[in-house]
Order: C-alpha cells, then structure tokens, then sequence
C-alpha cells in the first residue's frame, strides 16, 4: 500500500472521526488530544507533505467535550498544544527548507496582522502579557497560513472535501448524542427544556459555532450529491445534517444556512446533465425527511416555536452595531484594540459582525486587510475554477455570511478551517498552471 492510498483512504479517515467521537462521547479527550497531538507532530517531522495531518488537526478541534475549567485546572494538553505544533512546523520548516512568507493570501492576512499588532501597541499603556500574547497570535496567524500555503503539495481538493463530510457527520451525531444522552438520563421533557431554553454546548462549541461548522460541512457533502448518481444516498445524510443543524437553534444559522442554500442549489443544477434524477432524489430525500419530522414532531414543534417566537428579536446585535461605529468614528485608523468591547478589563468580547469587529477593534489598516483577503480568494479559487473550487468557495461563503451576524472569523477553528481551505486549493492552482505550462511547452 503507498503512503498516498494508506492516508487517502475513506475507512481510514473515517476511524479517525469514529475515534475522535468515542474520546468526546467519554469525556477522555485527555487522551485522545494528546495521542492526535502526538500523530500531528510526527507527521511534521518526518512527513514533507503537511496534508497527512489534516484529519487529525481537524477532528482534534471537535473533541473536546467540556471547557468548564477553572484557570488553575485547565488541562496540560491545551497548553502544549500550540508549543508541539510550533515545535514541529519549526523542525519540518528547517528539515525541508521551507520558505513560510510565500502565497496569494499572504499580503492580506499579514497585513491583518500587522492591524492587530498596531492597534495593539496603540491602545496599550503597559506592556503586559495579554500585550505579548495578542502579539504572538496576530504573528501565528500569518506563520500558519504560511506554513500550510508551501507545505500541502500536490492537488488535495477531494481529499480535503471527503475529510469535511466526514466532520460533518461527526458534529452531526454529537449534536444527535447530547440530545439522546439527556433523553437517556433525564427523559423527553428534559430535552423539551433544553431545546426552549437553547442549552445545547458539546464542550468544543456551542449553538452558534456548531452552526457555522455545520454549514461548511453541508455545503461540501452537497458535492457527492452532485458527483454520483446514488443521489438518494447523500442526500439523506445531508438532510440528516441540516435537520442536526436545526436542533442547534442557532436562528443566525439558519438563516445563513438559508442564504448558502441558495448557492448550493446553482451548484447542484448548472452544467448537470441529469436534473431531473436530481429532482426525484430530491423530492425523496424531502419525504424521508418529512417521515423522520413526523415520528419526532414533538420536538421538532418545539425548535419551530422558539424559532417563530423569536426570529425577529435581535438578542442586542444591533445596539453591539450601533456600539460599534460608534467607535469606529472614534478610532479610525487603528481601531480601539482587541477589547474594545470590553465591560471588565481584559474582558474579549465581540460586536457579531466580521466587518464591524475589524473596524471598530483594529481600524482601517484591519478593513483594508479584509478587502485584500476578499480578492486574494477571488484570485485563488477562480484560476481554473472546478467543481471542487466552487463547492470549497461555497463552504466559506456560507461561515461568512453568517458572519454577519455572529463570532466567526477569528474564531481558532475557523481560521485554520480557512487557512487549511485556501491552501489546498492555491496548491491544486499551482498543479493547473504546472500543467498548462507543460501542455504550452
């Protein structure tokens, strides 16, 4: 067996996910993380091609199932975590001469961190360790990118799709879990609670983090709808997904997942030569969806009441809007730093808007950052623009959107979600133009 069809297998990648649910389902994330961990920084120093580490980057993410931990218990993992990692992309830089400050996307999310360090610098009297700490992070966000941009080799545009279905039916049955767990334990009002009172958290996330993850990996299991002709197949676990996203109660979700809909509906039926299939498969795949609805409609009653009840209540965003140009016109060019919506000292907290937060935290050098990244992508994914390319460009479409309205960018999953998405494709863009110049040659 090669090393590309041992690491490209789906039952591989699928234990892989298997194993991650087991560690969270039985609180042993302990263990699990830190044998990933361990994977990851081996695969880094003996591996030329990063990409073998991304099943278990990406499920370690979705592991952890509490984060209710007092400062003085935090586990050792999570502190070694970012000390492994940048130990083994030091070693692999080093071992295989890799020059990190190459990419499209490098003058964008650079400059992004050069706003952080700025606006940092600007609106801090004392030096001090949040100081050094939002410094090094606004530097590892422009050392990772760079790090996975001359790294990942080779065209990983499908293989980097099946991992993200596969993560999306693994986020799917722990959202299934938690709710069958308190059934279990505590019976069907107890899930009629937590549902009114939107108490889902799997420990990794909560309802809205949940839902951006989720809306990523519907849109990727949309390209195997589209791909084979057992349409019904996938189609069931995408509804099986968005029925999971459903029971987040994330009304910003939702919504979001709506609006992207849209643009996996043009996906699935432009340049398709069987629509009509498509639309039976579909049509279906409704049906066993609407048999599912009915067996369980008491509680799906309950997700759509709080929904009707409260889909036009903005839980306070618009006044973090209004707060946040406030500050924006205040602090133009530099922002009011990091917390700027702090209500204690030091206190991180967020105004639910990708554009907005930039603005207000980081200024204009921040916003600018934003518009070049925004055409750097353009620029990446449309060169020889493929199925892949579109359903991968959707999946960020989609967590942007809902960006909008809630915490998305910035977000460590996410980030390296986008680093890892943007990566793989500007190295499969690398391959086309190898390949036109070989063809022109």
């Amino acid at each position: 067996m090669t090393e590309k069809n041992f690491f490209t297998k789906l039952p591989y990648l699928i234990f892989i996910s298997i194993l991650t649910f087991f560690f969270w389902y039985k609180g042993l994330e302990s263990i699990g993380f830190t044998l990933f961990l361990v994977v990851c920084f081996f695969i880094l120093i003996f591996f030329k091609n990063t990409i073998h580490i991304i099943p278990f980057l990406f499920n370690a993410m979705f592991m952890i199932s509490q984060t209710e931990w007092d400062v003085n218990l935090i586990p050792l993992y999570i502190y070694a975590t970012p000390v492994v990692m940048i130990l083994g992309m030091v070693i692999h830089a080093i071992r295989f001469k890799v020059n990190l400050f190459r990419g499209k996307f490098m003058l964008g999310i650079a400059l992004y961190g050069v706003a952080m360090i700025a606006s940092t610098i600007v609106n801090t009297e004392v030096i001090n360790l949040n100081t050094i700490l939002l410094i090094f992070v606004a530097i590892f966000f422009v050392l990772l990118y760079g790090f996975f941009a001359n790294t990942i080799q080779g065209d990983n545009q499908l293989y980097l799709i099946r991992v993200m279905v596969i993560l999306g039916l693994l986020i799917s049955f722990e959202v299934f879990a938690f709710y069958l767990q308190i059934y279990l334990n505590e019976g069907s009002q107890a899930v009629h609670f937590a549902l009114e009172h939107k108490e889902i958290d799997l420990g990794w996330g909560i309802s809205n983090f949940i839902a951006t993850y989720l809306i990523m990996f519907i849109a990727a299991i949309t390209y195997f709808v589209k791909k084979y002709k057992l349409h019904i197949f996938w189609i069931v676990l995408a509804l099986f997904e968005i029925s999971m996203l459903l029971f987040t109660l994330s009304r910003a979700g939702i919504l979001a997942f709506l609006g992207t809909s849209v643009f996996l509906i043009l996906y699935m039926f432009i340049k398709y030569d069987h629509k009509l299939a498509l639309l039976l498969n579909l049509f279906l795949g409704v049906l066993v969806f609407a048999g599912i609805i009915y067996l369980t409609r008491s509680y799906f009653i309950i997700v759509i009441e709080r929904f009707e009840s409260r889909m036009l209540d903005d839980t306070g965003r618009i006044e973090l809007w209004k707060e946040a140009i406030v500050i924006i016109k205040s602090n133009p060019v530099f922002g009011k730093g990091v917390f700027a919506r702090a209500v204690a000292e030091n206190e991180l907290r967020m105004f639910h808007n990708t554009i907005l937060h930039t603005l207000a935290c980081f200024g204009a050098i921040g916003g600018l950052a934003l518009v070049i990244q925004f055409i750097s992508i353009l620029r990446i994914f449309f060169y020889k623009f493929n199925q892949e390319k579109a359903i991968l460009l959707i999946a960020l479409i989609g967590a942007n959107i809902h960006g909008m309205v809630d915490n998305v960018y910035l977000m460590p999953q996410y980030m390296i979600l986008m680093f890892v998405i943007i990566a793989v494709v500007e190295n499969a863009g690398k391959i086309d133009k190898l390949r036109e110049e070989l063809r022109v040659g």
